[in-house]
């Protein structure tokens, strides 16, 4: 795991080493660079060795004739297999580094004259890639369709030339940034920026499955096709459970083939307790030592999982490390302003703060740690999908009277989407799609925030459509990128096994209505029962979430003192009347509104993000260096005014 830059300009070297220098924690273990000798390019790796750690499986890399270089961030599942068969092909590989893998398997598919996206998709994992063609002076930039990996590119006109890197933040060094305010309703709605927004002008962050080829200024773009595609249906008699326990279980064992320490997250759920379940037989298998496991700990007890994670790693004999959440106001601030500075833009999902923290405690025992990220969008394990299926199946076709009666108990619940689900505001799957997706409680901003899912939005069913839009836009817009920024700021990779390629095509040959029989993640529960103590399926859902209301209130605190200041902040620039400010802040902080928590913490780190130049890229880096216990320049002056 690594991260890579390039520049195209005639001091490409030296601008190129700034880059990198933004860009170390990700790959503390080397860092080379290879420019073109005619000066046109420059491309550049940061690495984080997590296999192979020889001195020839450094990147750069450069084929033995010269012509193709490569410079790659992600792993490759089943790399050493695939590399024995390149080598019994005639293939001459220096390392067993994944990277040299796809650098000569692209390499061969230019000489073959066939498509870098047709040789890209063949491969399951997490990458971002640089690939150039000395020779035909062309660049391709690419990045998994999954949406794992990250990659920025600003697009320097009037030139055509191009700068790149992993992180958006390094693309600052040497220019000023410019925040993109057109971001702001769709920011709203998602609670992150949707790709191929980056949040700066001039910045693009690829899509999933993107991929670029440049040649004289001029860009061509073509697309990876995602795994859930094309899929084959199977017959009735096929074993789903058999056939998806397989996939898993080679996934997870090629996400454990490196050669550093190894660890798992685990939760009182079923994604990540399944996965590191799983590898603990695989350790067993291969005669290894287990995989430590991480969880987050609460000092509340209707969010703390520590129990039921205890019991799991008990069972399978594992060794468990607790790491507290950020409980004050403070401590809540500074995980925030590092976690967007890693991101380098508005991001809201409240889980970034104890993602941050989560990994500067992993990243201190192990260097690659697996997830049970993708889970619930592959699965159907979030409950708003089990309404969906009820809506297709029922709900639609009840009449308007008896849904407004439904609506008025559905009230009490403080959930937004569920009152206008019930009340008849869901009368076509184009507006149950709407409010079931958008993450705003504020009905002055729906003018906004209209329409924003139009383009998303496919054809099927409510059920089908929520998954999918989930796995394709939600899932590498939010929960991927705070395991890559988090766990990277750390010089720790995050590996989903349940984003492997095959797995991902096992599931998507399962309906929904076969994954929602029964509540939720009905097949998965049959895949993992076997490795799970007796009581563990039965576990109630509670997810990696902290206690917004009280977050806002202690953080709101911090920042601004006193009620009047906090709306002041939060509530200033959107032209809501006072009272309207007041109630939507009580509501948020009552603890019985979790739509409008979300929606209030959304205004807040918007406001913090403005408040400590977000764009400018040196947050990350000045939150590292803050000592304990001191407030950040920003904060003193928000104290000040």
């Amino acid at each position: 795991m690594c991260a890579i830059a390039g520049i195209m300009t005639s001091d490409g070297q030296s601008a190129l080493a700034r880059i990198l220098g933004k860009l170390v924690h990700r790959g503390p273990d080397n860092t080379a660079i290879w420019s073109d000798p005619d000066g046109a390019i420059s491309l550049g790796c940061a690495r984080l060795i997590t296999t192979d750690p020889t001195r020839t499986a450094h990147q750069p890399f450069v084929t033995a004739d010269g012509r193709f270089v490569l410079v790659f961030n992600g792993y490759i599942a089943g790399h050493r297999r695939k590399i024995a068969d390149l080598v019994r092909d005639g293939a001459d590989m220096q390392s067993q580094n994944d990277a040299e893998l796809v650098l000569h398997l692209l390499a061969r598919a230019v000489m073959a004259g066939d498509e870098i996206a047709n040789t890209l998709g063949a491969l399951s994992g997490q990458y971002a890639l640089a690939f150039w063609d000395v020779r035909e002076r062309s660049l391709w930039l690419a990045r998994d369709p999954v949406g794992i990996k990250p990659l920025y590119v600003c697009h320097r006109s009037p030139t055509g030339d191009l700068a790149f890197a992993s992180e958006l933040a390094a693309l600052g060094e040497g220019q000023s940034l410019r925040f993109d305010q057109t971001i702001r309703a769709r920011y709203l709605a998602h609670l992150f920026v949707p790709a191929s927004a980056s949040g700066v002008m001039g910045i693009e962050l690829l899509k999933p499955g993107s991929v670029i080829c440049w040649q004289s200024g001029a860009i061509t773009r073509s697309k990876i096709a995602h795994p859930a595609q094309n899929v084959s249906a199977k017959p009735t008699s096929f074993d789903r459970v058999s056939d998806l326990r397989q996939k898993v279980r080679q996934s997870v064992a090629d996400a454990m083939d490196v050669d550093c320490a190894l660890g798992c997250l685990v939760s009182g759920g079923l994604d990540s307790a399944g996965i590191s379940a799983i590898a603990c037989d695989i350790a067993r298998e291969q005669g290894r030592d287990l995989p430590p496991a991480f969880v987050m700990g609460f000092d509340d007890p209707a969010r703390d999982e520590t129990d039921a994670a205890r019991k799991l790693c008990d069972h399978l004999g594992q060794t468990l490390c607790i790491v507290r959440a950020p409980k004050t106001g403070e401590e809540i601030y500074d995980e925030l302003i590092a976690g967007l500075g890693a991101v380098g833009a508005p991001f809201a999902n409240p889980s970034i703060v104890l993602m941050q923290r989560l990994s500067s405690r992993v990243g201190q025992d192990v260097r690659v740690c697996l997830t049970g990220d993708g889970g619930d969008e592959l699965f159907g394990g979030y409950p708003r999908y089990r309404a969906a299926f009820l809506y297709d199946r029922y709900w639609q076709y009840v009449p308007r009277p008896l849904r407004q009666g439904a609506a008025r108990i559905g009230k009490w619940t403080g959930h937004r989407e569920l009152v206008r689900f019930l009340s008849g505001g869901c009368d076509d799957l184009r507006s149950a799609f709407d409010v079931w997706n958008s993450r705003c409680a504020v009905p002055e901003f729906e003018t906004e925030l209209a329409g924003i899912t139009d383009s998303l939005m496919q054809n099927g069913n409510l059920a089908d459509q929520m998954m999918q839009f989930d796995r394709d836009v939600t899932l590498p817009g939010n929960q991927l990128v705070m395991s890559d920024r988090c766990g990277m700021a750390f010089g720790l990779e995050y590996r989903p096994p349940l984003l492997g390629h095959d797995v991902i095509r096992s599931a998507a040959v399962i309906s929904a209505t076969q994954h929602l029989r029964d509540g939720t993640k009905s097949v998965w529960r049959d895949v993992i029962e076997p490795h799970f103590p007796a009581g563990h399926l039965g576990n109630r859902k509670i997810g990696f979430n902290p206690s917004l209301a009280d977050w806002l209130a202690k953080l709101g605190t911090y920042l601004w003192g006193d009620d009047d200041s906090i709306l002041n902040a939060v509530f200033g620039e959107t032209g809501l009347p006072k009272e309207r400010q007041r109630m939507c802040w009580t509501r948020a902080t009552s603890g019985r509104d979790a739509d409008m928590a979300l929606t209030v913490w959304a205004l807040m780190v918007w406001k913090i993000w403005e408040m400590i130049d977000g764009p400018r890229g040196d947050i990350l880096e000045h939150t590292r260096q803050k000592s304990p216990g001191q407030k950040s320049d920003r904060v003193v002056a928000a104290d000040m005014a």
